[in-house]
């Protein structure tokens, strides 16, 4: 079950984009519980009573892909290859997570809070520069990464219950001695691969498309030659800068807003700082000793604080990011002086000013025109939700679109055949992005012909649509797809004669004729690889490709289908390496091989553990 469906995993996307492992502070911290709820779908992973549903499961899905956009850009595409690789990894370890939940349940295995708060105690992303947890840096690491805390302490959960009932029994698996030399040999042996490679796009066709086959592929891909249904659609925006640009706020407002604002802009003075932290006044003492007579204040702080220079360096601060007595010691201090050790709750601090930047306000003559500008669109926006009130009203009185636009002063735009993917035959340049939006197709293809829509918000504002013309879905013209069948028809032509090909050399090759006649006979280019050590690349093979022929016997051909290509590959001879290497070479290969072990038994356990229920996956509800 688990080795099945594992054919994704290596995909760099889903390997990148892992949300913190993590867990919920609710009821640790007494906050109210946490309580999960999942829309009422249909299973996709059930082990016995266990469900996880396809909500539950888009829903991680939707997380992943917000999550790669956030830190990839928001412009990043996820590919169906990529969409796919994702859920694959998904149902994966939703399916791990209720088998070993299952099994934890069956064997009483209990992870305490207490445990979880200790772990989640220790961690030291979560400390502060005192060596203290933080819950507030906690839940703001947490918030970064996209996750909750109920998450992470369920998944930390999770990571003990398979660390108990996985990991640990498969560990130090025994790897006796007398295979060290075994284990250096097929390390550093290698294998020479004879090859052939068949591309159908380089092989020729002696013959033509028959009006017979021609009418066949047009009816048994009927839905691939389907003109989607489309609209034309006429619509209004009405943007919000235009609003704002008609509103003349007085210098009443201007100043009020002013004061109102005026944390907004007033820059407070910074400071640069260094601080140490004591537990006892004699070790700061000593440490101020130290500054005394001359101490550089970062080695001052290794030597005797013990703190490294990330924890010493405090940075930028404003007077009232400091706790009170510190505040007011560090901001009556000069450039670079340092104060006697002061006492805090955390303990006894010295503080040193590296640099100052002064208090900087910006006059209100000097904000004028940013003021404005924000008056204007403060005051645009709730004009435009007024506006936006009495177009709806006026469309549900039953005025007509037109009648709307003329009213307001708008002009009307239109586009052209929009498809539900965005598309469109025509539209306005000026419109494009607004017209393929998401929101917009929606509205678009919310109503029927002549109908106007309500009120829909955009970026700019907000639009009125009126559909004009609805055209229907339709098979194309057989004319007008004659050379995509004809390329179709090709292709699979193609396709079979390399099949032949491949069929034919299989054959050859098994009846035990030599590669190079074989190759010669069907003329064929036959390549002999350099003696390759494990894992070497060859022919563009990917990785699990490559492993898998390298494990296969000398003079075993094997059939591997890449980026259109067929290979017939075959192993035919191995260059014997070393049986003797260093010591610490030993250690490595014997870590590797223990690491591979390992793996292989974690796997089979899980398994195991799987058989005792009844187990079931429907990719189908996810359209894989």
């Amino acid at each position: 079950m688990i080795s099945k469906i594992r054919s994704f995993q290596d995909t760099w996307l889903v390997k990148g984009i892992l949300l913190l492992t993590a867990l919920s502070f609710m009821s640790l911290f007494g906050i109210s519980g946490y309580i999960s709820q999942s829309g009422a779908n249909r299973p996709i992973v059930r082990v016995d009573n266990i469900e996880i549903t396809q909500d539950e499961i888009n829903h991680q899905l939707n997380e992943q892909i917000s999550l790669a956009r956030k830190f990839l850009g928001d412009e990043t595409e996820i590919s169906d290859t990529t969409r796919n690789a994702m859920l694959q990894e998904i149902v994966q370890n939703n399916l791990v997570n209720a088998i070993m939940q299952k099994t934890a349940e069956d064997n009483s295995v209990v992870i305490s809070n207490e445990l979880i708060r200790k772990i989640i105690y220790s961690q030291p992303e979560f400390m502060n520069a005192s060596g203290q947890f933080d819950l507030d840096k906690m839940r703001r690491i947490l918030s970064l990464s996209g996750n909750s805390e109920a998450k992470y302490i369920a998944a930390l959960k999770r990571d003990i219950i398979k660390q108990h009932l996985v990991q640990t029994p498969v560990m130090n698996m025994p790897l006796a001695t007398v295979m060290d030399p075994y284990l250096a040999q097929v390390d550093s042996q290698r294998k020479i691969f004879e090859y052939v490679v068949i591309d159908p796009n380089n092989l020729k066709i002696d013959r033509k498309i028959s009006e017979e086959e021609l009418q066949q592929y047009y009816q048994d891909f009927a839905p691939q030659f389907e003109e989607a249904e489309s609209r034309d659609i006429s619509f209004v925006e009405f943007s919000i800068d235009k609003l704002s640009q008609k509103i003349s706020p007085s210098d009443e407002d201007i100043a009020a807003y002013y004061q109102e604002n005026i944390d907004s802009f007033v820059v407070p003075e910074n400071r640069y700082i260094l601080q140490m932290v004591f537990q006892d006044k004699d070790t700061a003492d000593k440490a101020e000793a130290a500054l005394n007579a001359g101490g550089d204040f970062f080695k001052v702080a290794k030597d005797i604080a013990k703190q490294d220079r990330t924890s010493t360096d405090l940075g930028n601060v404003s007077q009232d990011m400091l706790i009170g007595d510190l505040a007011e010691a560090v901001f009556a201090l000069k450039k670079g002086d340092y104060t006697s050790p002061i006492k805090t709750g955390m303990g006894w601090h010295i503080m040193k000013v590296i640099t100052i930047t002064p208090k900087k306000e910006t006059t209100l003559a000097a904000a004028k025109a940013k003021i404005i500008a924000d008056i204007q669109k403060e005051l645009a926006y709730d004009q435009a939700q007024e506006v936006m009130a009495e177009i709806e009203d006026k469309i549900g009185a039953g005025a007509t679109f037109e009648e709307i636009a003329k009213e307001y002063n708008a002009n009307i735009s239109k586009v052209a055949g929009l498809k539900e993917d965005g598309s469109a035959k025509s539209v306005t340049p000026t419109f494009k992005n607004l017209v393929s939006s998401s929101d917009f197709v929606e509205t678009a293809f919310s109503y029927n012909q002549g109908e106007v829509s309500q009120v829909m918000e955009t970026d700019m504002g907000f639009a009125i649509l009126k559909i004009e013309k609805i055209n229907d879905a339709h098979q194309k013209d057989i004319s007008k797809v004659r050379n995509e069948i004809e390329k179709m028809w090709a292709e699979s032509e193609k396709s079979a004669i390399a099949q032949e090909i491949v069929n034919d050399v299989s054959h050859d090759l098994e009846e035990g004729d030599k590669f190079a006649d074989v190759a010669r006979r069907f003329e064929l280019s036959l390549k002999t690889t350099s003696p390759l050590k494990r894992g070497e690349a060859f022919a563009k093979l990917n990785p699990s490709q490559l492993n898998d022929i390298y494990h296969e016997k000398i003079g075993n051909p094997r059939i591997i289908a890449t980026d259109k290509k067929i290979i017939i590959v075959m192993p035919s001879k191995i260059v014997r390496g070393k049986s003797s290497v260093s010591a610490e070479k030993i250690d490595a290969l014997r870590a590797k091989a223990k690491a591979e072990i390992s793996q292989e038994l974690a796997n089979d356990l899980i398994d195991a553990y799987a058989s005792n229920y009844k187990v079931r996956v429907k990719y189908k509800y996810l359209g894989l």
